[in-house]
């Protein structure tokens, strides 16, 4: 048993208050019993201090990830606190605090056991705000100020400083040359050095400040997108896969336009008033030429962005369509090639790169165009701007050094403009990839927010439904329409019924995958769309009819990140029969996998998938065509298989075009047609006929 400083240093890691005397009176009674686990020891206390909001979990040594510690392990004949340290486990002894740091390889194989927090569990998720990439962005510059000050402050002095070059060009044209003053010149450059080191430095720094910004921006951003992309509801996912990753690759684009090249570039542009200043200052006349170009290089900027817009919205549409085609010729190969139908895909693909390359064109075109007139421009500006000076000189208004000094200045006016034009050309595709992020950032998430959620201390004990229906958009065609659905505790239903008929819809709706667009599905005692997703995952068990494997071990499909000991992975395995799988290779349970589970048989990935559903420990089963790529032998053993792990008191549901599955496993036939119930009884009152693998009422 676990002592209760141990306890007490896991319940401080976790943030959790209580009552010390609730403690000691637990503790107290933990001595009447015996044979307690530190699993359950913990499951105890936290029950008995009422901390409803944490979770006991456990894990094998050789799952262990750095999320799940600070935790306890048994070390040298005790248990004691685990913690990550850099690439090394620290152990540390409570009573005598002594430490010893283990390389991951050196972890003694036992398990180690932590407290978590339940995600969300009876608190308040926040209001719905609306999200998108642009607020985004500048809500993580608006938490750090002090880049945004550093980089402000940077930015002042840098633009400041390069007045000192045409400064120093018109104290030495006007005062050293006609004079030959070394001293002075000796002077000035000493001094001019000194500045241009300290504007290097400035750079530099500015430089590693923004990109150091950007990535950090960048990773958090994507980090969320992602977390986004696990959590939204999946029924209002885009069809199109291409449509989907194009929305979330978009990311790159905004990625790349707000390096620190061109940030820099559209931050240093309002300088150019300034510069335009220090000209009229020194050569008066001369600040209207460079004036004039500025407000012609703009507006030709903005009809030029204008004109793109439209471009550059056809152009992200075929780029989506690109991708979709890509991702349906990668999926389907073996069947374009068995079928013979590359001209057909071949034709599509070509049709698309015509028009995304003429888009492109266009879009090239107009900004080339907008770039060399700006560059044009400037260059006719700067000769202007030379004659107006000699002018000038002749009048007796500015000296030589003073023409020179606005020819330099001129240079940080058409400098940062010029580069200007491009960018607010491109900024318009990168405006349309923003579009595409606010589109998924739409996508309404799984976890509602408003809601607080709840998770209940007991397993769910029944499953009711009532005046369901279902459709994947408000235009679209119902797909479920189902008035009334009761399942209690320990009931075996098979849901029969011909393609298209709705089974797997269903499945899908109970499973808390699909939200119905009308009605309500109770799971246990509460509504299942405010049970905390948490719950729901671990007590109810989801069997796809398609399984999906993913790229890995065989290991790492069965347990998914969970934190599941070994001794219950080998069980399964055992009894699915999946050593022949894992006895493939050397490895064993660490036999690759790889994307898609290619290289296994579909009767083999989808015993992979019956295999992760059986690690698991919960008491509501959800299977569609559990059986359907299973030879006669291994369905047997399937069959006997979830009739040795179920529980008497689980619920199993189980959608089938099998006659032998549903008389096997089924206390209850619920028969589909058109997404209604056309028949719900007993299994015994029910007639199968396996030909048509259809059922008929006996009565």
């Amino acid at each position: 048993m676990i002592t209760k400083e141990l306890t007490m240093a896991l319940l401080a890691n976790s943030g959790a208050t209580y009552d010390v005397g609730a403690l000691d009176k637990a503790f107290e009674d933990l001595q009447e019993l015996t044979n307690f686990t530190p699993f359950e020891t913990l499951q105890f206390v936290v029950k008995r201090l009422g901390l409803n909001d944490l979770n006991v979990a456990h894990t094998s040594t050789s799952q262990l990830q750095d999320s799940n510690l600070p935790g306890i392990i048994f070390h040298d004949g005790q248990w004691k606190i685990i913690e990550k340290s850099d690439t090394l486990y620290r152990i540390i002894d409570q009573v005598t605090l002594d430490e010893v740091e283990l390389e991951p390889e050196h972890l003694p194989v036992t398990v180690v056991t932590w407290l978590e927090r339940r995600q969300t569990s009876y608190e308040s998720a926040p209001e719905q705000k609306v999200i998108t990439t642009k607020g985004l962005i500048f809500k993580n510059f608006k938490e750090h100020p002090v880049w945004l000050v550093n980089i402000a402050i940077a930015t002042v002095i840098v633009n400041l400083f390069a007045v000192v070059s045409s400064l120093f060009a018109m104290q030495v044209y006007d005062r050293v040359v006609p004079t030959l003053a070394m001293e002075t010149l000796t002077s000035l450059v000493a001094g001019v050095s000194i500045i241009y080191m300290v504007d290097w430095l400035l750079k530099i720094t500015r430089s590693k400040i923004v990109d150091h910004n950007s990535s950090f921006i960048d990773k958090k951003i994507s980090a969320d997108i992602y977390k986004r992309l696990l959590n939204v509801q999946l029924d209002k996912l885009p069809n199109q896969v291409g449509t989907l990753t194009a929305q979330i690759n978009g990311l790159e684009s905004v990625r790349q336009f707000f390096s620190s090249t061109i940030v820099f570039s559209l931050v240093d542009m309002p300088f150019a008033l300034m510069f335009l200043g220090v000209i009229y200052l020194i050569g008066g006349q001369i600040a209207f030429v460079y004036g004039a170009f500025l407000v012609v290089s703009i507006i030709m900027a903005l009809i030029a962005q204008k004109r793109c817009k439209d471009l550059a919205a056809n152009l992200v549409m075929r780029s989506n369509e690109k991708l979709g085609v890509l991702v349906d010729s990668i999926r389907g190969r073996e069947t374009i090639r068995s079928v013979g139908s590359y001209q057909m895909f071949e034709h599509e693909w070509n049709e698309i790169n015509d028009s995304i390359s003429e888009y492109s064109l266009k879009q090239k075109r107009i900004s080339t165009n907008a770039t060399t007139t700006s560059q044009t421009m400037g260059q006719v500006s700067y000769v202007i701007a030379i004659v107006i000076g000699v002018y000038l000189i002749g009048q007796g208004e500015m000296t030589m050094g003073g023409m020179i000094a606005c020819s330099i200045l001129g240079g940080r006016v058409l400098g940062p403009v010029g580069q200007a034009v491009g960018h607010l050309v491109q900024y318009e595709s990168v405006a349309q990839s923003m579009k595409m992020i606010d589109a998924f950032w739409a996508i309404p998430e799984q976890r509602n927010q408003g809601v607080d959620y709840v998770y209940p201390d007991v397993r769910p004990a029944r499953i009711s439904v009532q005046n369901l229906e279902f459709q994947y958009s408000e235009e679209g065609q119902k797909i479920l329409n189902v008035e009334r659905l009761e399942v209690k505790q320990g009931e075996r239903i098979a849901l029969l019924g011909s393609i298209g008929s709705g089974k797997s819809t269903l499945l899908k709706v109970l499973a808390g995958l699909y939200k119905p667009s009308a009605g309500r599905i109770r799971l246990g005692d509460a509504d299942l769309w405010e049970l905390d997703p948490e719950y729901i995952a671990k007590n109810l068990a989801y069997l796809p009819q398609t399984p999906e494997l993913f790229k890995g071990t065989l290991k790492s499909n069965l347990t998914l990140g969970r934190p599941i000991g070994d001794t219950k992975i080998l069980s399964v395995v055992n009894l699915l029969g999946l050593n022949a799988i894992a006895d493939q290779s050397e490895k064993g349970l660490d036999l690759e996998i790889a994307e898609g589970g290619v290289g296994l048989s579909g009767g083999q990935k989808q015993l992979v998938a019956i295999a992760r559903m059986f690690v698991g420990n919960s008491s509501v089963w959800v299977l569609d065509e559990p059986t359907a790529s299973l030879d006669p032998n291994t369905q047997a053993a399937v069959v006997e298989a979830i009739k040795v792990r179920m529980r008497p008191t689980d619920i199993l549901l189980f959608a089938t075009h099998n006659p032998k599955l549903a008389m096997d496993l089924a206390t209850r036939v619920i028969v589909m047609n058109n997404g209604q119930i056309a028949n719900d009884a007993p299994a015994s009152a029910v007639q199968l006929r396996p030909k048509s693998a259809r059922a008929v009422s006996n009565g």
